[in-house]
This record gives C-alpha cells, sequence and structure tokens, in this order.
C-alpha cells in the first residue's frame, strides 16, 4: 500500500482535503473495550475491467475488524474508497485489495465483504478477510452476520 498513513489525530478529519489527499487512511486510538467494528456503505464505484467501455460496477460494502490498538477513521475510508472510481478490478480483485490496505493499516485481521449491484439478472457477494488471525477467531472470517 503506497498511501500515508496516519495513527494519531486523524488528518482529514474536519477540514477540507483535495483530491490529491484521497487514499489516506488515517485512524485513532481504539478504546481497550471495543470488541467490534462494522463500517458499511454504498458508496463505492469501479470500473467493468471486461468491457471497453467506461462501465462502472456499483457496490454496497461492509468493513468488520476487531480493534487492536486503532480504528479507521471514516471519513478517510470513504475517500480511500472514491480512489476506485477510475480503475478497472473485478469485484473479487477488489475486495480482497481493501482488506489487505485496511488490515494493514489496523494490525488486526479484516473482513470485506462487496456486493455488485445486479447486471445481467446476476447480483455478485465476494468476501474477503487479511490481516493477522485473531485469538479469539483463530480460522479466520468474522461472523458474517447477514
Amino acid at each position: 500500500m503506497t498511501e500515508q498513513v496516519r495513527q494519531t489525530q486523524p488528518a482529514l478529519l474536519g477540514r477540507a482535503v483535495g483530491p490529491e489527499e484521497y487514499g489516506q487512511l488515517d485512524t485513532f486510538p481504539a478504546d481497550p473495550v471495543q470488541t467490534l467494528v462494522e463500517l458499511t456503505g454504498d458508496e463505492l464505484t469501479a470500473l467493468c475491467p471486461a468491457v471497453a467501455a467506461m462501465q462502472p460496477d456499483l457496490y454496497r460494502w461492509t468493513v468488520r475488524y476487531r480493534p487492536n490498538r486503532v480504528c479507521i477513521e471514516s471519513k478517510s475510508l470513504k475517500l480511500y474508497l472514491l480512489t476506485f472510481r477510475d480503475e478497472r478490478i473485478f469485484a473479487e480483485h477488489l475486495c480482497a485489495r481493501i482488506a489487505r490496505d485496511l488490515a494493514a493499516v489496523v494490525d488486526a485481521e479484516v473482513t470485506v465483504r462487496l456486493t455488485q449491484s445486479r447486471r445481467g439478472g446476476i447480483e455478485t457477494t465476494t468476501e474477503a478477510v487479511a490481516g493477522p488471525a485473531t485469538a479469539i477467531n483463530p480460522r479466520g472470517a468474522l461472523p458474517s452476520g447477514g
């Protein structure tokens, strides 16, 4: 991951952000009693790699992780996800890439689930788990929960 990572006071929070700062993932200290963080949204697009035209794929997404020392700041996550809007990438590869990037930032296991909007009558859902396995769940993924 080439994006800059900050693990103190979130740099993007509470101020206007220029496009050159998109992709920076900010964090803040986790509370020791925090056991699970789940973030969801539907503002994620990427370009279909199988079509020559500019055909966007639209996604609903969920990110789940058990904080170790830090939590991901949500505004920086939104701006990070915006960086994919002009990238040609399959849903399965996008899901794995996001999981790896976020796991590297929080130094914890992260589960990412993407549901691609229906195209040709088919809705695609993909899930990826990245990062160190936890003692709570050494086999990998956090519970999907529907």
